[in-house]
């Protein structure tokens, strides 16, 4: 077993050594560069190792550790939060795609049962995937984000049952009601002990090894958890994914979450990479050539019919028409989960081998185009937002302000320096380009307005002429140079006061007419080294006197050793 698995593993080490970084580099997701990798190097591919089937074992640990880690976000806390959508929306989706799904396989030739399985099996969305598209684009918090993690974790949640009751449907002469009823009554018994032997013995074991104050002792009791559960529901003839999941499930509420979770992050990343790997490896490539039509049309069917559904369910509930477009842009993929439950309905024979690669392809298809759903689903939202904010472009109260100044970019400096000078009685107005933003701050009374700073038309709407100085606090450098510009060609008698990065830029934005230039990193070393001067015993007087000395010659004794930035 361990000679047959070291090929597989060299395999997966070696594309992994290889894909992340570069995947990284394109500013592609990592899942699908093990998607493509596993093409390549599976049995229609390059027929490199084994066949995955070595592999495939680690890859369903994988999926275990996937299942504890849902578990871990499942506080009771967040559950009472998100239960209206959970148990609404969600359950409302994945019943109505459940059974669409299922009445379409079954017309397709699939037997009653193995049609309900796999039908919603593809009601289920991929949690890696969306998740990610979620967190790369900080939506997380929005209410996009929080909607659909909720769908997903009734997803997750319901993938624990349909993985239990699928032996018993493969069973001959037991009845779908019985075989449901039974799975459920033999989960539920199971949870229950679970549940019972985690209340007594789980967190006091943890509290034990976190006395040691062995990261390794941790990390082992973390790993003891997930594979002692899942050996133990497997051995109670269910799911290995049901104990891992109730595992975290258990650890969800205690002070050990977050510890847990940092450290088996890296420990899940790599196995669900093997698992996407073993995906790809399952992909026949022969499926794909001989019945691209099929796959195709599947794919097409798969995507456009679970995002109306999802879509059509968003609006029932009451979300706004761009929330349920996005939400159906997002969830429209197969998930991970599907691809487990085809090959999990394979073994039992609830399906056969022929329909397993027919679906694994439009699966795997389908998650290939995430990428492409999720930028759509951000562009309507940069549309939402952009739409939201239209109201708050500077108006006839902006452009009647008089000896007041102008702040350009509204973050965390802009509104810093926005105190200041409201503290001081200054008359003040702010532009910004994130609609979002200027939204909710303007609903806490902030004079911010929405608009492109770069527009000689909006400066002039804001009063730039009759303004006493303009201050520039965009972080984006090449900008700050070009605004310097326009604004010393179209409003030479202003004060512009900016923000520099470096010393270099400082120099370069002065030339090209900035009143004042403050250089970021340089500012921050000179105050970083006064307060070192003071805790070293030299006098304040004498360290202001310094500090001062510096600036008063315009950082020149800095500049003469300055070799450029070095980005630390």
């Amino acid at each position: 077993m361990v000679h047959g698995l070291i090929p597989d593993l060299i395999i997966f080490l070696a594309v992994a050594v290889v894909v992340t970084p570069l995947c990284h580099r394109l500013h592609v997701s990592p899942i699908l560069g093990y998607l493509a990798a596993g093409l390549a190097a599976g049995p229609s591919g390059l027929a490199l190792g084994n066949g995955g089937e070595g592999a495939a074992a680690l890859a369903d640990l994988g999926v275990a550790f996937l299942l504890f880690m849902i578990g871990l976000e499942l506080s009771l806390d967040r559950l009472k939060v998100i239960r209206d959508v959970i148990f609404g929306l969600g359950t409302a989706q994945l019943v109505a795609t459940g059974l669409v799904g299922a009445v379409v396989l079954w017309v397709m030739g699939l037997t009653p049962k193995g049609a309900l399985v796999m039908g919603l099996a593809l009601a289920f969305s991929s949690t890696a995937f969306v998740i990610q598209a979620l967190s790369e684009r900080n939506e997380l918090a929005g209410q996009t984000g929080r909607v659909a993690v909720a769908m997903l974790i009734l997803q997750d949640l319901a993938v624990v049952p349909l993985l239990v009751m699928i032996p018993r449907l493969g069973g001959d002469g037991i009845s779908l009601a019985l075989a449901l009823v039974e799975s459920l009554a033999k989960a539920a018994l199971a949870m229950a002990a679970i549940f019972a032997l985690a209340r007594v013995a789980l967190r006091p074991f943890f509290r034990l090894v976190a006395a040691t104050r062995s990261p390794d002792a941790f990390v082992a009791a973390a790993l003891l958890a997930v594979v002692g559960t899942s050996y133990a529901t497997q051995q109670m003839g269910l799911s290995h994914v049901l104990g891992a999941f109730l595992a975290g499930a258990m650890l969800a509420s205690s002070e050990y979450r977050h510890q847990i979770e940092a450290d088996l992050t890296p420990i899940r990343g790599l196995l669900m990479g093997l698992f996407f790997l073993t995906v790809g490896m399952r992909v026949d490539l022969s499926v794909l050539w001989n019945h691209a039509a099929l796959v195709a049309g599947g794919t097409v069917a798969l995507l456009t019919g679970k995002a109306a559904l999802i879509a059509g369910f968003a609006l029932l509930f009451g979300l706004p028409w761009a929330t349920a477009a996005r939400l159906g842009l997002l969830l429209a993929q197969g998930g991970e989960f599907a691809l487990v439950v085809a090959a999990r309905a394979g073994a039992t024979g609830l399906i056969d081998s022929h329909a397993v690669d027919l679906l694994t392809a439009i699966v795997a298809v389908s998650m290939a185009t995430t990428p492409l759903f999720a930028e759509l689903s951000g562009w309507i939202g940069r549309r939402q937002r952009r739409a939201e904010a239209e109201p708050h472009r500077p108006g006839k109260d902006a452009g009647d302000l008089d000896n007041h100044v102008i702040i350009c970019g509204y973050g965390r400096v802009g509104r810093t320096v926005g105190r200041v000078l409201a503290d001081r009685g200054i008359p003040f107005v702010a532009i910004d380009r994130d609609p979002g933003h200027v939204a909710a701050l303007r609903a806490k009374g902030e004079p911010v307005y929405f608009g492109d700073i770069r527009t000689v038309e909006l400066l002039r709407a804001v009063g730039a002429a009759r303004a006493r100085a303009v201050i520039l606090t965009i972080s984006a450098g090449t900008s700050r140079l070009y605004l310097v510009q326009r604004l010393r060609r179209h409003f030479p008698d202003l004060q512009v006061l900016a923000r520099a990065h470096d010393l270099a830029q400082a120099h370069g934005m002065e030339k090209a007419g900035a009143s004042v230039v403050v250089p970021e990193t340089l500012e921050g070393s000179l105050r970083l080294a006064g307060l070192a001067l003071k805790r070293l015993g030299v006098p304040g007087p004498d360290v202001d006197a310094a500090i001062e000395d510096y600036r008063r010659d315009d950082y020149a004794r800095l500049a003469e050793g300055d070799g450029g930035d070095d980005g630390r």
